[in-house]
């Protein structure tokens, strides 16, 4: 088990500056010196933000040629095992405070149009069926929609792909029953060049699509969150939030604090501007406090820290077993923080059903349907 050692409140900085004065180097060479990052040693450390790692200690008082039980003495430091010390400093992102949940959204009608959508041949061969409202399901089919799916402007085509070396799971235990839920489409999985995924020719979906929900087929640079979308209902928004971030988003940990891949991030990339904006709002409503950079490029949203990471758990989650899996690995290396609920034990499909804001009884209406 890895050690660090604990000073009394203020002997820390007075032991690194006292090894940086004896040893007559700057921050960067001393840095250099230990291997370590600059920054950490002149201010993570030197300012007690967290403990020194024994192995660091040791280095340290190498250089000044001292022995440890008297530099323990002299400082009052003793040494203890790791997963005993991490606490208020190292967790002090926990701290911060996050805002109620406000969603400013008026609309609340959740039920949608679908007497005028147009049924190829093969579309009723198929019996392909569409929801007649707007449900968290719904919500997140068109959040993966948004992350990986593409709708053409020319042809009734819709394509979704993913990563074909970690999302593949995904696809197979998640977005195939889930589009077979709601629209009675098998998706026919398979892999392309450098993709997995599949693709489906159907009138009926391209117009449930682009006329009901109000989705831009073609070019992703300017979409908008479509009206349909913007409803006062905390599930279906969340449940968007979750299938974009699950396609097109990332769940990572920096090292901080001196720990290794400690420091969570959920973070998302997208072509466009005004999806970013738009989503960077509907976390806000929903209590986050998002970093959000508009580049020209690939505007980003960012979720930092352990407080945005057990809220985003906790409101949004994930159905992505690649995401889940990372959440279980954190979780096991630093145990001490699982008051979060195992939620990378589930399975996707379990996971799925289990959901109580899905309705499992999901009304389906086919051509010759009425609401």
């Amino acid at each position: 088990m890895n050690k660090r050692v604990v000073f009394s409140e203020g002997n820390q900085k007075k032991f690194i500056r006292y090894v940086k004065e004896k040893s007559s180097l700057n921050w960067k060479e001393l840095a250099n010196k230990l291997k370590v990052n600059e920054s950490t040693l002149s201010k993570a450390y030197t300012f007690e933000s967290c403990n020194l790692p024994y192995d660091l200690f040791k280095q340290l008082i190498k250089i000044i040629k001292e022995e440890e039980n008297k530099t323990l003495d002299k400082y009052s430091g003793k040494i203890i095992d790791e997963i005993k010390i991490i606490g208020r400093k190292v967790m002090g992102e926990q701290r911060k405070t996050f805002d109620n949940i406000n969603i400013t959204f008026n609309n609340k009608n959740i039920f949608l149009d679908t007497s005028k959508i147009n049924y190829s041949l093969v579309d009723i061969k198929k019996k392909i069926k569409f929801p007649n409202k707007i449900t968290p399901e719904l919500a997140e089919e068109i959040g993966i929609h948004y992350g990986d799916g593409f709708l053409s402007t020319k042809r009734y085509d819709y394509r979704l792909k993913g990563n074909i070396n970690d999302e593949i799971p995904y696809y197979k235990d998640y977005i195939k029953p889930l589009f077979k839920k709601l629209f009675n489409i098998n998706a026919n999985l398979k892999k392309f060049d450098s993709t997995f995924g599949f693709e489906v020719t159907s009138k009926a979906l391209w117009e449930f699509k682009t006329k009901v929900i109000g989705m831009k087929p073609g070019n992703k640079k300017d979409l908008y969150i479509p009206k349909t979308l913007k409803v006062n209902n905390q599930k279906i928004l969340c449940a968007f939030i979750r299938g974009l971030f699950d396609t097109d988003g990332s769940l990572y940990f920096k090292s901080r604090y001196g720990y290794k891949n400690y420091y969570p991030t959920v973070t998302i990339s997208l072509y466009s501007k005004n999806l970013i904006v738009e989503v960077g709002e509907i976390l806000k409503m929903l209590g986050f406090n998002p970093s959000i950079y508009l580049n020209d490029d690939y505007p980003r949203i960012s979720l930092n820290g352990v407080g945005s990471l057990k809220r985003y758990e906790k409101l949004i989650g994930w159905s992505s077993q690649k995401n889940l899996n990372k959440l279980n690995d954190w979780k096991n290396r630093y145990s001490q923080l699982n008051n979060m609920a195992d939620v990378a034990q589930r399975q996707c499909m379990r996971l799925w059903l289990a959901r109580p804001e899905f309705d499992s009884q999901l009304p389906l209406l086919s051509k010759n349907q009425k609401r």
